[in-house]
C-alpha cells in the first residue's frame, strides 16, 4: 500500500495528511512541493481516495472500485492537467473552470483537480488559476504539484497549504538499491537522482536511463581522451532526434549523472566502489576552476531543458559549444 511507504519515507507529509483527514480541517488547495522523484503524485492521488473512498480511516483504502478509479483516471469529478510534458495554457484552466461550474456526475459529490508541474503553466493560465483559486468552494480541492516552487506566483503559493516532500537520504537509498542487486554504478547514480523507493527499478529497467548511462560512460572516457572527440560523440551520436520526448528525459539523466561525476572530480573522492568509476577520478584530473565551470554549465543546460520546451538538438550544440570555451 502507497500509505505505509508515505508513512516510512515521507513521515512529515504522512501526519500532516492524517491530521488533516482525522479532524476534517482540510485546506481547499494543496501545494505539494519536492524534487524530482519524490513521491508527490502518488501522494495527491491518495488524497483524492481518502476524500472520496466510502472506507476511508482517514486514508482510502486504495483498493476499492473508486480507489483504483481515481488512479486509473477514470473518476469523472477528478481531473489532472499535466505539464510534465508540455505547458499548461489558459484554455486548460478555463476548460477545468467550466467543467466545475456544472454539476458533478459522481455520487460523492466531491470534485477535485491535480495539476502536475503546475509551475509549467503559462503567465495567462497561471493568472486564471489565481482567479480560480480565490473563489473556493466547498465541494471544490485543488492540489498543485511542483519541483521548482520558485517559479510558481507568490500569491498563488499564498493560497494553497504548501507540503513539502524530502529527498529520500542518500546513504539508505543506496543500501536500498545494492539491496535489489544492483551492480555498483547503478547503484550510485540512482541513489542520487532518484528519491522514490517505488521509482528506482523502474527508472534503472526503463530506456532512457540505460541509454544516459552508455552516453555518460562514452562522454567521461573520451573526455579524458580527447575533450573533441567526446563533444562529437554528444552532437552526432548520443541524441539522434527520433524521439523527442525521450531524448529529453535521458538528456536531463545524463546531465544528471555528468553533474554527479564533476562533483566527485571537484572533491576527488567518492563512495562509489565501481572500478571503472574510480579509473575515471583517478585518471580524469583537472583544475578545479575548470571543473565549477563544466558543473555550472551542466546545471545551466539541466535548468533550461526543466524550463522551457527546448530544441534537444540545439540545446546540445549551446552546451557543446561553452565546454569548447573553457576546455
Amino acid at each position: 500500500m502507497f500509505k505505509d511507504t508515505l508513512k516510512t519515507f515521507q513521515p512529515v507529509v504522512y501526519q500532516t495528511l492524517q491530521h488533516a483527514l482525522s479532524s476534517k480541517k482540510l485546506a481547499h488547495a494543496y501545494l505539494f512541493q519536492g524534487l524530482a522523484g519524490t513521491p508527490k503524485k502518488e501522494a495527491a492521488f491518495l488524497l483524492t481516495q481518502s476524500l472520496l473512498c466510502p472506507h476511508a480511516d482517514p486514508f482510502g483504502c486504495e483498493i476499492c472500485d473508486i480507489c483504483q478509479r481515481v488512479v486509473n483516471g477514470q473518476y469523472a469529478d477528478m481531473i489532472m492537467l499535466d505539464g510534465t510534458k508540455g505547458s499548461i495554457k489558459k484554455e486548460d484552466v478555463l476548460k477545468l473552470q467550466d467543467t466545475f461550474s456544472k454539476t458533478g456526475l459522481e455520487a460523492a459529490g466531491h470534485k477535485i483537480y491535480v495539476i502536475d508541474r503546475v509551475e509549467n503553466a503559462t503567465p495567462d493560465a497561471l493568472n486564471s488559476l489565481l482567479k480560480f483559486l480565490e473563489e473556493p468552494t466547498s465541494d471544490l480541492t485543488a492540489i498543485l504539484i511542483s519541483e521548482q516552487i520558485d517559479r510558481v506566483l507568490p500569491t498563488i503559493v499564498s493560497r494553497c497549504q504548501v507540503v513539502a516532500f524530502k529527498p529520500m537520504d542518500h546513504k539508505y537509498s543506496l543500501k536500498l538499491c545494492k539491496e535489489q542487486g544492483m551492480d555498483d554504478l547503478d547503484a550510485y547514480l540512482l541513489s542520487q537522482m532518484v528519491h522514490s523507493p517505488e521509482e528506482i527499478q523502474t527508472t534503472l529497467d526503463s530506456d532512457v536511463y540505460q541509454h544516459a548511462r552508455f552516453c555518460m560512460k562514452e562522454v567521461v572516457t573520451l573526455f579524458r581522451k580527447d575533450v573533441y572527440r567526446a563533444l562529437l560523440f554528444l552532437e552526432t551520436e548520443a541524441f539522434p532526434g527520433k524521439n523527442k520526448g525521450a531524448d529529453k528525459i535521458s538528456l536531463q539523466y545524463l546531465l544528471d549523472m555528468l553533474v554527479i561525476y564533476y562533483k566527485d572530480c571537484l572533491k576527488q573522492k567518492s563512495v562509489c566502489t565501481d572500478a571503472w568509476y574510480m579509473q575515471q577520478l583517478q585518471d580524469g584530473k583537472q583544475a578545479a576552476d575548470q571543473i565549477c565551470q563544466i558543473l555550472n554549465i551542466l546545471m545551466d543546460t539541466k535548468d533550461t531543458l526543466i524550463r522551457t520546451s527546448v530544441n534537444i538538438a540545439l540545446l546540445i550544440d549551446q552546451l557543446v559549444y561553452r565546454i569548447k570555451e573553457v576546455s
